[in-house]
C-alpha cells in the first residue's frame, strides 16, 4: 500500500486481489479538505489487471496523480 500527499491530496493506493481472475486490479483513495469541507473520491480499475500487487499499485498512484491534476486544471 502506498500512502502519501500529492498537491494537498491524501492518496491511498493498494492493490485488490481477483480471486476468480488470479490477478491484482488497483484501486485508489483521494481526500481533500476544502473550504466547502472533506471530500473523498475513490477509483478502482477493473479494465487494468497486473500479475504482482506492486504492479497494481504503481498503476493505482498514476491512476491518482492524473485524476487530481485533472481536478486541478478544471477548478
Amino acid at each position: 500500500m502506498a500512502t502519501f500527499l500529492y498537491r494537498d491530496f491524501l492518496i491511498i493506493a493498494t492493490g485488490l486481489f481477483d480471486k476468480d481472475r488470479g490477478v491484482w486490479l488497483p484501486m485508489v483513495d483521494i481526500s481533500w479538505w476544502s473550504a466547502a469541507g472533506r471530500g473523498a473520491h475513490t477509483v478502482t480499475d477493473s479494465v487494468h489487471s497486473f500479475v504482482t500487487k506492486q504492479e497494481a499499485e504503481t498503476f493505482a498512484v498514476e491512476i491518482a496523480k492524473a485524476w487530481v491534476d485533472e481536478r486541478l486544471r478544471a477548478a
